[in-house]
């Protein structure tokens, strides 16, 4: 099978550099595939869960990522995230905390700009609860 260049970053780390066969990410409205010699663009991508397979690899790697974008361009591919972590690193305990105190503040008068900010806080929360779950 065909491959591409992969760089996942994130804003403290670089958590993955190497050649991938595919890459599977979130997007608005639902989820997008990679593959080699994909067409250039630019993506949006949203908290949750990405999952990519190295060159030469049957087994899927799962990570949890936050907001960011992908660019596409000449069969390299560069996932820019503000957080990415593995399942396993999750601390489950602080992912709840952090979701009741963004739920909390959704309850409360904000600003616009809150709005959208404590928004992100319960979607990251949100979805590192979900992955975490999975591999308890």
């Amino acid at each position: 099978m065909s491959s591409f260049g992969l760089r996942i970053i994130a804003a403290d780390k670089v958590f993955f550099s190497g050649r991938c066969e595919a890459l599977i990410i979130p997007i608005e409205d639902g989820e997008m595939e990679i593959l080699a010699h994909h067409e250039a663009m630019v993506i949006a991508v949203e908290d949750g869960e990405i999952r990519f397979r190295p060159e030469g690899e049957e087994k899927w790697h799962i990570a949890v990522c936050g907001m960011g974008f992908v660019q596409i361009a000449y069969n390299q591919v560069t996932l820019l995230v503000q957080t990415v972590e593995l399942p396993e690193e999750i601390d489950i305990a602080r992912a709840r905390k952090a979701k009741e105190r963004a739920e909390e503040k959704l309850r409360q008068k904000q600003s616009i700009q809150e709005y959208y900010h404590t928004s992100a806080s319960l979607s990251r929360a949100m979805a590192r609860l979900r992955e975490a779950g999975k591999h308890v």
